[in-house]
């Protein structure tokens, strides 16, 4: 594909707004691509939660599906922390726009490999049972998964049932059509962006969040390292975490060495 066919191709994109203050100034199309499946990765406290949470509140705000899935915290503890920084979720959630899933990572495993020893071949996987469940007549335009990490820990094997189940999810997204975010939890300045490496080359795109230690003090960073169909800035920027949410900063850019 030469130059000027690759601009075609990205035109051709429907593109989605965050309406994240600043993420969006670094897309040429001024947003992600619809339909991406995204890898969230980050270390603890970058801020990898807040930051879909807000992608959530701000599309359900503008008339968009949105689901919420998490493996770890509770749904009223997500509620909760949507409600710190001024985001009325229960809002949303009565007028069917919002829904929030609390799944055990175990019982997804059981659901579909029958145990978590790994003792099942790969075969005698039942592909009828999807790898998320969406209520009937509820279509997410995004889907936020906290967090795929929580998958692989509940997973004695942390390979065969693991990486079967991450192909039907990954299929699953592109199915529904519905732009995804997945976290995964890494080293504070990773130097890999998922536990085993297949996430990286399934999905569509990564952002990276970063919290780097700058002599007495610590900051916080974002960076896409890879968004297909999208065109995207190729540096490390400032993101800051408020009282009100996430702000990032196009024009100033964060080492992290």
């Amino acid at each position: 594909m030469d130059e000027q066919e690759e601009t075609i191709s990205y035109k051709k994109e429907k593109i989605l707004k965050t309406e994240i203050d600043g993420f969006d100034k670094l897309f040429s199309e001024g947003g992600i691509p619809q339909g991406n499946s995204i890898l969230v990765a980050g270390g603890p406290g970058t801020g990898k939660s807040t930051f879909c949470r807000q992608i959530c509140y701000n599309l359900v705000s503008n008339g968009k599906n949105c689901m919420y899935v998490s493996f770890e915290e509770s749904k009223n503890r997500v509620i909760k922390s949507m409600e710190s920084f001024g985001w009325d979720a229960k809002k949303y959630i009565e007028e069917g726009k919002l829904l929030i899933q609390k799944i055990n990572p175990l019982d997804i495993l059981r659901m579909k490999f029958g145990s978590i020893g790994g003792s099942g071949s790969a075969t005698e996987l039942s592909y009828k049972i999807k790898p998320l469940i969406i209520p009937k007549d509820f279509n997410p335009e995004i889907i936020v998964v906290d967090s795929l990490t929580a998958i692989i820990s509940a997973s004695l094997t942390k390979d065969k049932n693991y990486r079967i189940y991450l192909q039907q999810l990954f299929g699953f997204f592109e199915e529904t059509g519905a732009t995804s975010f997945l976290i995964t939890e890494t080293d504070p300045v990773p130097t890999r962006y998922s536990e085993t490496g297949i996430e990286e080359f399934l999905a569509d795109g990564i952002i990276v969040l970063y919290n780097v230690k700058k002599e007495n003090m610590r900051e916080n960073a974002l960076e896409i390292l890879k968004m297909r169909y999208g065109k995207h800035e190729k540096k490390i920027v400032l993101m800051e975490i408020t009282e009100k949410g996430v702000n990032i900063h196009p024009d100033k850019k964060v080492s992290v060495e």
